[in-house]
């Protein structure tokens, strides 16, 4: 089996600048020289033992990523987006990912036991076990998304209110005064109930109302369409919590014969690139995923290398997309 003394002697290199470019490792090391190890290593076939450089560093160079839900919520665009930049990320690092899907917060002690990771990015928490999370796991973690009142937690979000104030603004600057809402978890989800709250605010600043019957969870509703042409008070203006919830609705809205926006104008939350190439394009609430990504990475890593670091609740910003989904009833 070659070893990383076998590749040092072949280039005439100490172990130590083998084991650089071998993790990653290459600012201290020529660019002739690194070719010319990365030519022996591929040469020889060398694989890295990451089981004994585990071991003999004390160190796994493992990244756990936990997902709240089930496997089949890989086809969210949100969780692939997401996963996809964070494992492109930290890859750069030299590390490792594993990342699972859970269904319980007692899993992840679990999980990152089991894998003795460095530290962990949380997706869709457990905000109302996050207490536990914490006090069970001393390693690095960073939560997305997450609406918990604990303070001593690192998490990274965005500006779910200003995204809600936003869509009711453009539907009431467009003329619209019989508005609704779907939701996901509306009663769970402080994501959720952020939009919602900024959505109703604002409409109220308007001396309008967001009645309850406009309030709509889709887990519990098996047709949105039909939930929303049988409303006892017709709206002309529905806010989606999400692109998918949106285009969703616009496909069987469609299908039943109604125009958008004609009938009836729409506003999504995400801005994916999907809602670019329906018709009519989506208007939408933007936010930056990979952003996002990026931001979850570099503060996990920042609280690796100093784990006196203190706490940290980064919220980034949003904006409104403005496309071909709401139509100005003012100038009718």
């Amino acid at each position: 089996m070659v070893t990383l003394k076998d590749i040092a002697v072949q280039a005439g290199v100490s172990v130590m600048t083998v084991s650089r470019v071998v993790n990653g490792h290459q600012s201290k090391v020529s660019e002739d020289t690194r070719n010319r190890i990365l030519s022996i290593i591929k040469e020889t076939g060398y694989v890295p033992n990451y089981s004994a450089r585990s071991l003999s560093s004390n160190s796994s160079h493992i990244i756990a990523i936990i997902i709240r839900g089930e496997g089949r919520k890989l086809t969210d665009v949100y969780n692939s987006t997401m996963l996809g930049s964070m494992i492109s990320y930290i890859q750069e690092h030299g590390y490792f990912v594993m990342t699972h899907y859970v269904n319980d917060y007692r899993e992840i002690s679990k999980l990152l036991h089991v894998w003795n990771a460095e530290g962990a990015i949380l997706l869709g928490v457990f905000d109302e076990n996050i207490q536990e999370v914490k006090e069970d796991n001393r390693i690095p973690i960073v939560f997305t998304d997450s609406y918990s009142s604990l303070r001593q937690i690192t998490n990274i979000g965005i500006d779910d209110y200003k995204g809600g104030c936003l869509a009711a603004e453009h539907f009431i600057q467009n003329g619209h005064t019989d508005m609704a809402f779907i939701g996901t978890e509306t009663a769970h989800s402080g994501v959720c109930q952020n939009r919602l709250k900024g959505f109703q605010d604002t409409i109220e600043k308007y001396n309008l109302r967001l009645s309850a019957e406009h309030i709509l969870d889709c887990n519990n509703v098996k047709d949105l369409s039909e939930k929303i042409l049988s409303f006892s008070s017709p709206v002309t203006a529905v806010f989606c919590n999400s692109d998918n919830i949106a285009i969703d609705l616009m496909d069987r809205l469609s299908q039943k014969g109604f125009q958008i926006p004609d009938t009836y104008s729409i506003i999504g939350f995400d801005n994916f690139p999907l809602g670019y190439y329906v018709t009519p394009k989506l208007t939408t609430i933007a936010q930056d995923i990979d952003q996002k990504a990026l931001f979850a990475v570099k503060t996990l890593f920042h609280h690796i290398a100093d784990s006196t670091a203190p706490s940290e609740n980064i919220i980034l910003d949003v904006k409104l997309i403005s496309r071909n989904s709401v139509k100005n009833r003012r100038s009718n």
